[in-house]
């Protein structure tokens, strides 16, 4: 079906949020999108969103949420599959233990670390858990949220080496 459209795009968004109440008419000036060969920005925001970014190839919507971050971290999370949900992040198998210890603190999760039923709101690490859970999990780290963090592993990717791959995740 490509190539798409930006009112494809617009339609796609309206599609993920059908049951919000601002996803119906979707204003933004169109001189303010970003396009890359990938994806387009829509402006589209208020206080707590910087729009979303939508692929191009598949018409996939990132909501760009409330964070402290700057526009271009948040293109370079996308461009890195971080989205702003649960994602799977996996650590390149060669990551130094070391940073992998200091970045997990940032990640909130959804899995019980007692063995019951996954979690419905993700919840930080506790520092007793970190370890075990290092351990356990490392280095696929299903089900957290890591999106306020951008600016952190961009720096840690940047000086420090940190090679990964994020997805949204699909399930529990």
């Amino acid at each position: 079906m490509p190539p798409y459209t930006l009112k494809d795009a617009e339609d796609a968004i309206r599609r993920k949020f059908a049951d919000k109440e601002w996803a119906k008419e979707i204003k933004y000036d169109l001189s303010q999108v970003t396009e890359n060969e990938r994806w387009w920005h829509i402006p589209y925001g208020w206080i707590g969103c910087f729009g979303f970014i939508v692929n191009k190839s598949d018409l996939d919507v990132n909501w760009l949420g409330s964070a402290s971050m700057s526009l271009d971290d948040c293109f370079w999370g996308h461009d890195h599959g971080v989205y702003c949900d649960l994602v799977d992040f996996t650590f390149d198998v060669n990551t130094d233990a070391k940073l992998a210890m200091r970045l997990l603190p940032l990640f909130k999760h959804t899995h019980s670390v007692r063995g019951g039923p996954p979690l419905s709101e993700p919840v930080w690490y506790r520092e007793s858990e970190l370890e075990s859970e290092s351990a356990r999990q490392f280095p696929a780290f299903r089900r957290h949220f890591v999106w306020p963090h951008i600016p952190n592993l961009r720096r840690a990717y940047e000086n420090e080496g940190l090679r990964f791959s994020c997805c949204v995740s699909k399930g529990a």
